[in-house]
């Protein structure tokens, strides 16, 4: 078999319930033999091989716990199998621990040792009890880092998860809604983020839209934008004043969650001859940019939801005419650096709206300007834009 093919299919693990696997690889068969005795002798399974390429079959074959490589060997030396070991892309062989033997005490073959990836190294004439301890010292590291990958494996596939079910609850369509043009723009962090947004059509014919941004991300955070996607909808069904909505999320929130996770959110229920009723909750400012290029700000009140039973919030109204846009936003839209290095604030949002009026396509459009004035581009929160553009 070619060397170059011998990593490329799925190895057999060492079989459980079994002493650890070694895999003796060494040229000289007196050092085989006396290893092998030894370490058979202190309760381990042995395998050995005479050749680098041998070996590297062996790996394929019948994956060992551990690997005892000699630094000099003809054909494929110990560098070079253990740079094969590390170039696999089979995650069990590629951590693989790897412990080199080298006849000599140069720093330059112990510094070859590790540049090649192995774990550890070993000088000869072998000592087996230092042998042992490096044995049993690399045995530890790889349970911990297989116990590491099985969780990893493990969160990802309850992310991948939450990802299906947040973007069941996320709308992909904006709605008809007579009298506005509706555009919308959600981005997570990660598979799953802490904004959640969504619209809903009143029993009075007027249109109710909401945003609001949990703490954390993740699996956590699916639960609870789910949830809160829940409570917009049967408020809604309540009320039509975005406090009165937003005071009924909040109590039910907190009885639900009993006050151990947060929000923030606003509300806005919009009619078609351009009047909107608005409400906040610890959210940032609701922005409106006039199509004459004038930009209204509307602070929210501090009370975040999940916080206290009764929050202190009031409707107001906002006359809106033709050609202008009110921007909701979560803060992941400003979470980036400014050109001095300094973390960027709701202003910015404000600043990029009284430049230039914002183009047909008005979330990508916002987004795209903060990340061009911006130093660093990189965010760490999650993105939520909604924009109503009166027509």
């Amino acid at each position: 078999m070619a060397t170059q093919s011998v990593l490329t299919s799925s190895p057999t693990p060492a079989k459980t319930n079994k002493q650890p696997h070694i895999l003796i690889v060494d040229d000289d068969a007196a050092a085989r033999r006396l290893l092998t005795t030894s370490l058979k002798g202190v309760g381990f399974e042995v395998t050995i091989a005479s050749r680098g390429a041998e070996a590297l079959e062996i790996i394929q074959d019948n994956t060992p716990d551990i690997v005892l490589l000699d630094y000099e060997m003809p054909g494929l030396n110990g560098a070079e199998v253990c740079a094969w070991i590390r170039a696999s892309t089979i995650t069990l062989i590629k951590e693989l621990p790897v412990i080199m033997f080298t006849a000599h005490t140069a720093e330059t073959e112990e510094v070859g040792c590790l540049s090649a990836g192995a774990n550890d190294f070993v000088t000869k004439p072998v000592s087996l009890s230092i042998l042992q301890a490096r044995i049993h010292t690399q045995l530890r590291l790889r349970a911990y880092a297989l116990e590491l990958e099985k969780w990893r494996e493990s969160h990802e596939a309850d992310l991948m998860s939450a990802k299906a079910t947040q973007q069941a609850i996320v709308p992909h369509e904006t709605p008809y809604v007579p009298g506005w043009e509706v555009e919308a723009h959600f981005e997570p962090l990660i598979q799953v983020g802490g904004d959640i947004y969504g619209w809903k059509e009143l029993s009075d014919g007027r249109w109710m839209f909401w945003l609001a941004d949990g703490t954390g991300h993740g699996v956590a955070a699916a639960l609870i934008t789910t949830l809160a996607t829940h409570l917009f909808s049967s408020a809604s069904e309540l009320s039509t004043s975005p406090a009165t909505i937003l005071n009924l999320v909040n109590k039910e929130f907190i009885r639900v969650v009993g006050g151990n996770t947060f929000m923030t959110a606003c509300c806005a229920v919009v009619e078609e001859n351009g009047s909107m009723t608005f409400s906040s909750a610890g959210h940032p400012p609701l922005y409106v940019q006039r199509h004459d290029g004038r930009v209204d700000s509307y602070a929210s009140k501090r009370t975040i939801l999940g916080l206290v039973s009764n929050i202190s919030i009031t409707d107001f109204t906002i006359e809106m005419e033709k050609g202008d846009i009110a921007v909701f936003y979560t803060d992941g839209i400003y979470s980036m650096k400014s050109a001095d290095g300094e973390p960027f604030s709701n202003e910015v949002v404000e600043e990029v709206l009284q430049k230039k009026l914002l183009n047909e396509d008005a979330p990508e459009d916002l987004i795209a300007r903060i990340a061009d004035i911006a130093k660093d581009a990189s965010r760490d929160d999650d993105i939520a834009v909604i924009t109503l553009r009166k027509v």
